[in-house]
């Protein structure tokens, strides 16, 4: 996953708690769109760490590779 697939699951993130915070302030806490938000939401941040992991750790693995040049 490149930079700008993160950028875009972070938006995601961004527009699905909105939605998850709404549905929880106007039909309730135990509401099925409120929990279905929820776990939607909780697997797109678990999506994002797992992806910028692998992004932050090719980000490294580079920049020691050109410190030892």
């Amino acid at each position: 996953m490149n930079e700008s697939q993160l950028s875009h699951l972070l938006l995601s993130i961004s527009l699905k708690r909105e939605e998850m915070v709404f549905f929880a302030e106007t039909r309730g806490l135990n509401e099925q769109l409120t929990l279905r938000a929820s776990q939607e939401l909780d697997e797109l941040i678990i999506s994002y760490q797992k992806n910028s992991q692998g992004i932050s750790g090719r980000i490294l693995s580079s920049k020691n590779r050109n410190m030892k040049q």
